[in-house]
């Protein structure tokens, strides 16, 4: 008698094909996540659409208005939004007495070879008056790397004239502000140490000249 064909046997190809066929199917798909996983992701830059390997850049930012605003922190605008800057490399002196600034104004001083204080205080106003001018009649194009300045909401940047030369050697070169504070590579590629060389020689030349806080 001829043998019957199992049922099972013959139901249970079917399936296992369908099987193989999901588990490529699987297979393929989780190839293709793995590629685009592997893939580099394009971050477009956060406020301009122009920037360096380093530094973000900022050409036409306006100068904002503002009572906080002094010789080396103020807020500028562009585009829609204002940000608050900290010039790399320069600090001038305060502009008024706070309760907790005595210290930093009587070290900022001493550093003009001991001003006193209302003195110190007249060179911070006549810092932010340079700034001003400066930057509402000049263009001008800021270069950062969104560094903050402690929690103060400050971020630190360059800002360079057509001239080439930035806003902290003209404050230097002019007796309004002393070297200090953070510093970095520059956009144009020199290092912090070249630069500060290059600011200790605009102070030589500005206490040669008694400027600013050099004057006797």
């Amino acid at each position: 008698m001829p043998r019957r064909r199992s049922r099972s046997k013959s139901r249970s190809r079917p399936r296992r094909s369908f099987t193989w066929l999901f588990l490529l199917f699987l297979a393929a798909l989780g190839s293709q996540i793995w590629k685009e996983i592997q893939k580099p992701v394009e971050v477009s830059p956060p406020r301009s659409a122009k920037s360096t390997k380093v530094f973000e850049v900022m050409p036409d930012m306006r100068w904002v208005e503002d009572s906080n605003n002094d010789g080396d922190s103020f807020k500028l605008r562009y585009r829609d939004q204002v940000h608050e800057l900290r010039l790399y490399f320069a600090d001038c002196p305060e502009k008024r007495r706070h309760a907790y600034n005595g210290d930093r104004l009587r070290e900022q001083g001493d550093y003009f070879g001991g001003l006193s204080e209302p003195r110190t205080l007249a060179l911070g106003r006549q810092a932010q008056a340079f700034s001003r001018q400066w930057l509402m009649e000049k263009p001008f194009t800021v270069f950062t790397r969104w560094q903050g300045v402690f929690n103060s909401g400050r971020h630190y940047a360059f800002i360079v004239f057509p001239d080439g030369e930035d806003l902290s050697a003209k404050l230097v070169r002019e007796g309004l502000a002393r070297i200090h504070t953070t510093g970095t590579t520059l956009p144009d590629g020199r290092s912090a140490a070249q630069y500060e060389a290059e600011l200790q020689r605009l102070e030589a030349e500005a206490r040669a000249a008694r400027r600013g806080g050099w004057a006797p």
